[in-house]
């Protein structure tokens, strides 16, 4: 009898500790498995953020609205448009949002792609339509915007647009 409760205190002293690794393990499982879905989270929320400031800002730049579509550019903002007029300034594009031409405009197919913790790189298509009797009355381009998070605000930092055909 001596014996069999000695086995059996052996085997216990054995199997507590393989247990509470065992635990540990299916734990450590459940958080690496909460991650991504938190990361996946994260970006699906920056994304959002971002696609409604993207569509803000063409709603600002439509309304010929410098002030509002300023906020959403960063200070050192640089532009290329599909016009081949080479690289303009903030300033630039401030300006030429007085002038805006077109009537109407439909964005879609948006596509962010994290860079880090304060980069996203997003894109999408944009389909212009312009007022009737002008040169150009449709015009579609692809966009690609760069992103950064400064001071806990996204503002666009490039943005580069090519026509699609």
């Amino acid at each position: 009898m001596a014996k069999w409760l000695l086995g059996s205190c052996a085997t216990l002293a054995l199997a507590l500790p393989c247990w509470a690794l065992g635990e540990q393990a299916v734990t450590a499982g459940r958080v690496a498995e909460g991650t991504p879905r938190n990361k996946a989270a994260t970006h699906s929320e920056v994304a959002d953020l971002l696609e409604a400031k993207v569509r803000a800002a063409w709603t600002a730049f439509k309304n010929k609205d410098a002030d509002a579509y300023g906020k959403f550019l960063a200070d050192d903002f640089q532009a290329v448009e599909s016009d081949g007029e080479g690289e303009r300034s903030r300033l630039h594009v401030l300006g030429e949002v007085r002038h805006c031409m077109y009537t109407d405009y439909l964005l879609q197919f948006f596509q962010v792609q994290p860079l880090g913790p304060d980069y996203a790189f997003v894109t999408y298509e944009s389909s212009m339509q312009f007022p009737k009797g002008s040169p150009l009355r449709f015009r579609r381009v692809f966009v690609g915007e760069l992103w950064a998070n400064r001071s806990g605000q996204w503002r666009m930092l490039r943005y580069q647009e090519t026509v699609v055909r």
